[in-house]
């Protein structure tokens, strides 16, 4: 422990560049929660499976290094540059990832239940199976995210980009969908339950296959951005006919009933 405490913070991120086995089994004798490495260059390194848990590593950079199953748990990784990253499964509960770079990492499985992720950068990344549960995510680039099966219950995804996401069998469970745009998204059983929505965009998607549209809270009502091509789109993906789900969630959202009429097709236009 003496040793650990004594040696600078550069030695031991040395110790973590050459062994993180060694760095990993001091870590299990020392209480060094806390210890910072802001800064740090750490990019196309093999940590899989390092203890990262407690530290500061804000504004470091991992760039292409292989973090399969470490554990970042309440880490301070504000400005962090996490691009191109392998984090499946990573553990990132808790962690404060304001205004990091996220872009096209692997984040299979990952855990970042109650992480702070506003105004994060995560366009092509995969984020399949991840745990998002209670997340904080203002401002968080989704665009062209893998999100299949993920969980997001409960998080705060205010004026979030969900451009052209893969949001299949995605959980939206009592999330706040506020000022969020989700223009050209996959929703393919994605579940709604309880969300709330509020000048929310959905341009070009196609609802049909959406779960429990009837629940969401639309506060106020009539003012959600929902594009002609969106109806269209869930119109013939329903075969020709709205159900009266559908209906209520449109008018709800503010599309005249005059244009929820005009989408339907004529007998010389109807869906095969």
């Amino acid at each position: 422990m003496d040793f650990w405490r004594k040696i600078t913070a550069r030695r031991r991120l040395d110790l973590l560049r050459d062994d993180v086995v060694a760095w990993n089994e001091a870590r299990t004798v020392s209480n060094d929660s806390g210890a910072t490495f802001r800064n740090s260059q750490l990019q196309g390194l093999n940590l899989a499976w390092a203890n990262l848990g407690e530290m500061d590593f804000s504004g470091s950079d991992f760039r292409g290094a292989d973090l399969r199953g470490a554990d970042f748990h309440f880490c301070n990784l504000v400005g962090t540059n996490f691009q191109d990253a392998d984090l499946r499964g990573a553990s990132l509960q808790g962690a404060q990832l304001g205004e990091s770079n996220l872009t096209r990492a692997n984040l299979q499985g990952a855990n970042l239940l109650r992480a702070d992720l506003n105004q994060v950068n995560l366009r092509n990344a995969n984020l399949c199976w991840g745990i998002l549960r209670e997340t904080y995510c203002y401002y968080t680039d989704f665009s062209e995210v893998d999100l299949t099966w993920a969980d997001l219950k409960g998080a705060n995804l205010s004026n979030a980009i969900f451009y052209r996401t893969k949001l299949s069998e995605t959980n939206f469970a009592n999330t706040n969908l506020s000022h969020t745009n989700l223009n050209m998204a996959v929703l393919d059983r994605t579940n709604f339950e309880g969300a709330a929505m509020s000048d929310t965009i959905l341009a070009a998607v196609d609802l049909c296959g959406a779960l429990n549209l009837d629940s969401v809270v639309q506060d106020p009502p009539y003012n959600l951005s929902i594009g002609t091509d969106t109806l269209r789109a869930t119109l013939e993906s329903s075969g020709g006919e709205f159900s009266p789900e559908m209906v209520s969630f449109f008018t709800k959202g503010g599309v005249a009933p005059e244009i929820i009429a005009s989408t339907r097709p004529t007998a010389a236009t109807a869906f095969p």
